[in-house]
């Protein structure tokens, strides 16, 4: 997502280009899935529940086939995120327990200074702490390539997930996501030639874990990548939501993509604006009850943004919040009450 170092410029067209023109649609009643979610708590953790996650038709499902949705939180931009709240295995172990997050995003910035193409030590140093205490703490974890830009860096893209798939492919925890909000390109010409690639070099390793493909103009287009899929088994695509900036123009498009059976996960959503409430404070939650039915109805998975202490309206911490978790209310900002009710809902 934008960032609030992103540039007004950058942030003037992302909102031109990702916002929803055509408003909220009437209220919906309350969903009922037609299938009930799994439910992990009983087993004590998600991956001693669920295991090995698959794909079948346009739903994700557990190791024994039941349908699975799963729920948490994504880092900041690992780069910039400088008190370490997604590294901390204190911290993941207290969200799992108490907010009961089922997944951790590990957002790797790769192109500002200090991330992965003039860092790349430190980057993977910081991958690797959230994916060994998910490990660790029977979490699923998303590995994912922060990158807007990421067709000028299909090379270091593919480089970078044969080798998280070769050390961590054998874990059921882990799912990949090799293109963070691609910009307004083709998906056809574009996006789909760079997924194929990078999902080759994972599959040489790792021919089963979930890998997540992001879809044009911010990950709001999955419609046209329903229009011509990428080839493989275990794929899921890339849907976005800031409640402030999208509607049910995002929805449809979401609606139409499951119509013709392809599996959705929202990598990454708030109760926001599209700038993740950089430039304006206002939490929409009705307009983010819309969609959480959505996602509801449909059983798709979800990461909110983000896991950091700043006064933006997405990040879910006060500054200052301990490191090691126990955040009572006091600590949450933002959406983060929000954030905290979804969770635990």
């Amino acid at each position: 997502m934008l960032d609030r170092r992103t540039t007004f410029a950058s942030f003037t067209l992302a909102l031109t280009l990702a916002c929803d023109p055509g408003g909220s649609a009437a209220p919906v009643p309350e969903p009922v899935p037609e299938f009930p979610e799994a439910d992990w708590l009983a087993a004590g953790t998600p991956v001693a529940a669920f295991g090995q996650l698959r794909t079948s038709g346009k739903q994700m499902v557990s190791e024994s086939g039941e349908p699975t949705r799963l729920r948490g939180v994504s880092s900041m931009w690992l780069n910039w995120e400088t008190d370490g709240y997604a590294q901390s295995r204190d911290a993941l172990e207290w969200m799992r327990d108490n907010w009961q997050i089922s997944v951790i995003r590990a957002a790797m910035g790769v192109e500002p200074d200090g991330a992965y193409l003039s860092n790349p030590a430190l980057a993977e140093e910081q991958v690797r702490a959230i994916v060994d205490a998910a490990i660790e703490l029977g979490l699923y974890v998303l590995i994912d390539w922060h990158d807007h830009n990421a067709l000028d860096h299909q090379a270091q893209a593919e480089e970078f997930f044969e080798k998280m798939a070769t050390d961590y492919g054998e874990y059921p925890n882990v799912l990949y996501e090799p293109f963070n909000e691609p910009l307004a390109v083709d998906w056809s010409r574009q996006l789909k030639p760079y997924h194929e690639a990078v999902v080759a070099r994972i599959r040489a390793v790792d021919p089963d874990n979930i890998i997540v493909l992001g879809t044009p103009t911010w990950c709001q287009d999955v419609d046209a990548a329903a229009q011509d899929p990428v080839s493989g088994e275990n794929l899921m695509y890339t849907l976005h939501f800031y409640a402030c900036s999208h509607g049910a123009t995002g929805r449809n498009k979401g609606s139409a993509a499951l119509g013709r059976g392809l599996p959705l996960f929202v990598t990454e959503w708030g109760a926001t604006g599209a700038d993740g409430g950089v430039a304006d404070p206002a939490v929409c939650d009705s307009e983010a009850d819309e969609w959480h039915q959505w996602m509801r109805l449909h059983l798709v998975s979800w990461a909110a943004w983000k896991l950091d202490g700043c006064t933006d309206a997405s990040c879910l911490l006060r500054a200052g919040a301990p490191l090691s978790g126990g955040w009572t209310d006091e600590w949450l900002q933002g959406h983060g009450p929000y954030v905290r009710e979804k969770l635990l809902e």
